[in-house]
């Protein structure tokens, strides 16, 4: 699992992005990704999660809040 930062969302438009830390390459993420048994994300949020290649890049999946 990665380990990242939520830097930008929409939540009215149902995505954001989540930059690594490891990399400075953002990640896509799909609101429909995030574990739905946690409290909604918020941008500041550091969270896990793992990413797939996909076009037009890197997509966030298996995405989980990190507890503050």
């Amino acid at each position: 699992m990665q380990m990242g930062t939520v830097t930008r969302l929409f939540e009215v438009r149902g995505f954001g992005f989540i930059t690594p830390d490891a990399s400075d390459r953002d990640v896509f993420l799909g609101m429909d990704v995030v574990s739905t048994s946690t409290d909604p994300l918020f941008e500041g949020q550091r969270v896990e999660f793992e990413s797939v290649e996909a076009a037009p890049g890197l997509k966030a999946v298996s995405v989980k809040p990190i507890p503050s």
